[in-house]
């Protein structure tokens, strides 16, 4: 078959520790498990899949081999084979599954500790910049920060670099299935786009998470036979641009007229030139400079010695 037509990425479904995040105080994080509401998410997510697949398509699965991919990798199967509401054309023993521990989910210690302490750590982590990019304003922080005991994000994207490189020499394989789909977590889908389109850092860092069995689908274009993402991603600083719209009603009031070249606000207003307090000389300066300049001949000769005697402007 060669390269699939379609690859799609799917997070897991909503397991006991999205729920509550305690959990991952006594239980190590490839052990938590689905929730109920989780397995029904897994088997909508089957059902979607089916909807948008080919009757003569082919499948290979690539599962991250934590308990709560591996249990929606299984639920979207048990959708997706099933003969209600009619006989699916997928048989199960058609469609082959791998684990790929590469897929596995950001390393974030063996136990975690303590709401307070993971507060800190996410703290922490959010101000982990170092400084700026002369060419951007967006910091560079969470993707270097590596969890105490764990990884970070840029440990994630190296081992993941590495399942993408297996994965494309995989495609030369005659026998590679048409659509190639991949089970794994929120942050492993970003990290896997990060790597394949090549984003920047900054980007990386921007993007939120993708919802719980949400589909990311890359489709292959018959004329450049690239992969072209078919997904609008969702960022912060998208989100943080609608609240502020919605949180900023246009007023009816006119705005007042900035001062061109001058920041906003009442403190970096031109201030108004003070007052300087002047002698009886200064205050007259002008009137005597006009007098001087007036002909002798119609100024009354009293006036003139005045005017040269007491209250002469300096030239």
């Amino acid at each position: 078959m060669g390269k699939p037509r379609m690859i799609i990425l799917i997070r897991h479904a909503q397991s006991e520790g999205n729920k509550n995040r305690e959990i991952h105080q006594t239980v190590p994080d490839h052990r938590v498990k689905l929730t109920p509401e989780g397995w029904k998410q897994a088997e909508a997510a089957g059902l979607k899949l089916r909807s948008q697949l080919r009757p003569d398509d082919t499948l290979h699965f690539f599962t991250s081999p934590y308990r709560r991919t591996r249990e929606t990798t299984e639920g979207i199967l048990n959708a997706l084979t099933s003969a209600d509401p009619a006989p699916s054309p997928f048989p199960r023993h058609t469609i082959k599954v791998y684990e790929e521990p590469r897929l596995r989910e950001q390393d974030f210690g063996n136990f975690q500790p303590g709401s307070s302490e993971m507060a800190r750590m996410w703290s922490e982590r959010a101000e982990y910049v170092g400084g700026r990019l002369p060419f951007s304003h967006a910091p560079q922080g969470h993707f270097f920060y590596r969890i105490p005991n764990g990884e970070s994000a840029a440990d994630a994207y190296d081992r993941v670099s590495g399942f993408n490189d297996s994965l494309w020499r995989s495609f030369g394989e005659h026998d590679f299935a048409s659509v190639c789909v991949l089970v794994t977590h929120g942050l492993m889908t970003r990290v896997f786009l990060m790597k394949w389109y090549h984003f920047s850092v900054e980007y990386f860092e921007d993007l939120r998470n993708v919802d719980h069995c949400e589909f990311v689908v890359m489709k292959r274009s018959r004329e450049s036979q690239k992969y072209i993402l078919q997904n609008e991603l969702r960022t912060w600083s998208e989100m943080r641009r609608e609240r502020k719209e919605q949180m900023e009603p246009e007023s009816p009031i006119p705005v007042r007229k900035k001062w061109p070249g001058f920041l906003d606000g009442y403190e970096n207003e031109p201030r108004r030139q003070q007052a300087k307090r002047q002698n009886t000389v200064e205050m007259f300066a002008d009137d005597v400079v006009e007098i001087d300049r007036l002909d002798e001949r119609d100024v009354p000769g009293d006036l003139q010695k005045k005017s040269r005697g007491t209250m002469a402007a300096p030239r």
